[in-house]
């Protein structure tokens, strides 16, 4: 029997975290790295790649490697995998947090904002899950974590979100998840996906300051989530003694989709 420090060690495994340089990127790619994954922080923002990663490598002990990345280029994300493979030769995690928003009435939502929501969340999220899956497949390991969020599970009236897009996006993620968890058993790769509820982000600000008050209604915790509160749940997906969990989408959202 393992112990449970050997269930959640992390040591001479790989991550690669999309999203990583901001929010709740930031928390998921500390809990890997204080684990003792190596890192990679990839989003369309090098230089904001660039300093998280920086910051991570003086506080961990682990090596951080930051990339510029858009998940909806396929030559990006070849480029990122083979830059993986030539640094580090494996991928044992993918943490698919790459992620956009667009607001609008849904009466009058427009194919400009359908096309970049889906594109960046879902499109995105599958090209990254299948050249991880190839990589994994190859050796017969894998961890992958998609975020998924309470949208997945439930519609928002409008005077709480009105983002369409977002929320049918991330109900695909739930179905890519639980597909792809089936189909890649044999691989011994589990896919799953976490369903945060709000955490005050730079994507969230604004519907936090606007709706705050109103939304807290909604949370039987009565809080937002804080700047750990991932943590242990992606660390958990992410480990070892996470193995026999695959097409779990894990709620962390004080309890919004509970009722």
């Amino acid at each position: 029997m393992r112990t449970n420090k050997e269930l959640f060690d992390l040591s001479g495994q790989v991550a690669i975290v999309t999203g990583g340089a901001a929010g709740i990127g930031v928390q998921m790619a500390y809990a890997l790295g204080e684990a003792g994954a190596s890192l990679v922080i990839a989003s369309r923002k090098y230089e904001a790649c660039r300093e998280a990663a920086t910051q991570m490598a003086g506080e961990l002990d682990v090596k951080v490697i930051p990339c510029k990345l858009d998940v909806t280029n396929p030559d990006d994300v070849d480029a990122l995998y083979g830059m993986v493979m030539k640094e580090f030769g494996r991928v044992d995690i993918l943490v698919n947090n790459s992620g956009a928003t667009w607001g609008a009435p849904s009466l009058e939502f427009p194919l400009k904002g359908w096309k970049k929501v889906i594109d960046t969340n879902l499109t995105g999220s599958w090209l990254m899950a299948q050249k991880a899956g190839q990589i994994m497949a190859s050796r017969n390991y894998g961890r992958i974590i998609n975020l998924a969020s309470l949208a997945a599970f439930v519609g928002a009236p409008a005077e709480i979100m009105d983002a369409v897009s977002y929320q049918v996006s991330k109900a695909g993620i739930a179905g890519l998840t639980k597909d792809l968890a089936v189909k890649w058993a044999r691989y011994n790769i589990t896919v799953n996906a976490l369903a945060p509820g709000w955490f005050p982000s730079k994507m969230t600000h604004g519907t936090l300051d606007e709706k705050g008050e109103r939304m807290l209604n909604h949370i039987p915790m009565r809080r937002f989530g804080s700047d750990d509160e991932l943590k242990a749940a992606t660390l958990f997906l992410a480990s070892p003694g996470a193995g026999y969990c695959t097409g779990v989408l894990l709620s962390v959202d004080g309890g919004w989709v509970a009722q």
